[in-house]
């Protein structure tokens, strides 16, 4: 398999590389059975050219996130390319993994995302998706393109042990959120719940926000006991807050969200996450890894109460599900293909 070239889509960015840690895991994964492309994340102009350019040099290609180069600068130009990517690998008969994040893209779907997601549908050997919902959601797209639904399969996302030392330990509190904070993530409709202001829950959101709007509204929107740190916290600190905290929430809308880096990184940590009965959420939950609801009352009536995960299983899945397990199975895969 050394022998084997691949390249991983998307190309890091030019000033911000990639924006979590997804790829670089990946990649450093993938270098124990492929040639890596790209191997030191230098920045692309634009993801249509760096895809196009890499069309004509790989064995193997997986591509993640394509579908979003319709929110990029000149999308209409970057999807031809794209597109024109994609038949020169088919033309060439390499092998293409699509990992499908996300039944849509965050900031919505448009004509051009969708069609993007479709041809990569169409001509991907395999497709991955890190939730049993997204699985789905492929198979039936599949299915409307006429196209082989059997290619698609589950796996969950990988997941990083925590080896570092946590922080001196905090005083006990109730929720975490913890993350990025993004619109989809429904942190701001959390915060405005009238329920949350009735509960006395001590709440501590830390995360960076780079939308100074978005901010602010958040911050004029805090009831009594939750407090907003726009910041990122090292891994050190969210290890010591994760434990402090009864829980560690995931407030996400609907709709777009299917797997979660910050869900699994939540387990390595040894939080307890409660999440939307949806996605990469509903899978944990069978596994008894996570703690779900369907709407408010079930919610707080949740956080209201106090449930552990079961040490054992916690540890089992972060062993099974590491990313040199991912990085294998992709590697079993493209031979299962070739």
């Amino acid at each position: 398999m050394k022998d084997f070239s691949i390249y991983v889509a998307p190309s890091a960015k030019r000033g911000t590389g990639y924006p979590n840690r997804y790829f670089y895991r990946l990649k450093e994964a993938l270098s124990m059975y492929f040639k890596v492309l790209e191997a030191d994340n230098r920045p692309c102009l634009m993801q249509g050219t760096a895809l196009v350019f890499n069309s004509l040099r790989a064995d193997v290609f997986l591509l993640s996130f394509v579908e979003t180069i319709a929110f990029h600068k000149l999308a209409w130009f970057q999807q031809w390319l794209a597109h024109a990517a994609l038949r020169i690998m088919k033309i060439r008969r390499r092998k293409i993994i699509f990992i499908f994040h996300n039944p849509r893209p965050h900031k919505g779907e448009t004509p051009i995302s969708r069609r993007l997601t479709d041809a990569q549908l169409r001509q991907a050997d395999v497709v991955i998706a890190h939730s049993q919902e997204a699985a789905t959601v492929a198979r039936l797209r599949l299915a409307v393109l006429a196209e082989d639904p059997g290619k698609v399969c589950y796996i969950a996302h990988p997941v990083t042990p925590f080896t570092g030392q946590a922080a001196p330990a905090v005083a006990p509190f109730d929720i975490l959120i913890w993350g990025d904070i993004l619109p989809y993530k429904g942190v701001l409709e959390f915060v405005r719940e009238p329920a949350l202001a009735e509960s006395g829950l001590c709440v501590r959101i830390i995360g960076r926000c780079a939308d100074p709007v978005y901010a602010r509204e958040l911050e004029s929107s805090l009831p009594a006991g939750v407090s907003f740190e726009n910041r990122r916290a090292p891994f050190e600190e969210l290890a010591s807050l994760s434990k402090a905290a009864r829980y560690v929430l995931f407030p996400y809308l609907p709709g777009s969200v299917s797997s979660s880096g910050v869900l699994m990184d939540t387990l390595a940590l040894g939080g307890t996450p409660v999440g939307p009965a949806v996605g990469a959420f509903a899978d944990l939950a069978e596994e008894g890894l996570c703690l779900t609801y369907s709407s408010v009352e079930e919610l707080f009536a949740i956080l209201s109460g106090k449930q552990e995960i079961d040490p054992a299983r916690r540890t089992a899945f972060i062993r099974n599900h590491s990313w040199e397990a991912f990085a294998k199975t992709i590697s079993q895969l493209v031979s299962a293909e070739g």
